[in-house]
C-alpha cells in the first residue's frame, strides 16, 4: 500500500472514531439463578424454572477485573456502549498497523544525504 493510500485510510479511521459515541469495555452475559428458598419454583424436581434473566457486564480495566449487574431498562444502551468500544479497539488497532506499515516503507527508502 502506498504512503498516500495509508494516509487516506488513517483519515477515514479518524472520522469513524469521531462518530462512535459513548463506550464501555467488557462483555455482557445473561444469567439465571437458583435461590435458597426450599419450595421455590427454581427447585421444582420435575420442572425447575430458574430466576432471571439477569444481565451482567464483566470487564477488566487498568488491571482490575470487575462485574456489574445491568438493569433491563439499560441493557440496550449498555450493549451499544460495549459494541462502540469493540469498534474503537478495532479502528485503533488498524491505525497502529497502518502506522507501522508506513514507517517500514519510509525506512526502506534511500536517504537523500
Amino acid at each position: 500500500m502506498s504512503n498516500f493510500a495509508i494516509w487516506q485510510r488513517i483519515e477515514v479511521i479518524k472520522r469513524h472514531l469521531a462518530t462512535l459515541g459513548p463506550m464501555h469495555p467488557g462483555s455482557l452475559s445473561e444469567q439465571y439463578n437458583v435461590c435458597g428458598k426450599p419450595h421455590c419454583r427454581c427447585k421444582d424436581p420435575r420442572k425447575p424454572r430458574r430466576h432471571g434473566p439477569y444481565f451482567q457486564l464483566g470487564f477488566t480495566w487498568r488491571g482490575k477485573s470487575t462485574s456489574r449487574f445491568v438493569r433491563p431498562e439499560r441493557l440496550a444502551e449498555m450493549r451499544q456502549k460495549v459494541e462502540n468500544y469493540k469498534r474503537f479497539r478495532e479502528l485503533v488497532n488498524e491505525w497502529v498497523d497502518l502506522a507501522v506499515e508506513q514507517e517500514r516503507a519510509t525506512s526502506k527508502q534511500p536517504h537523500g544525504d
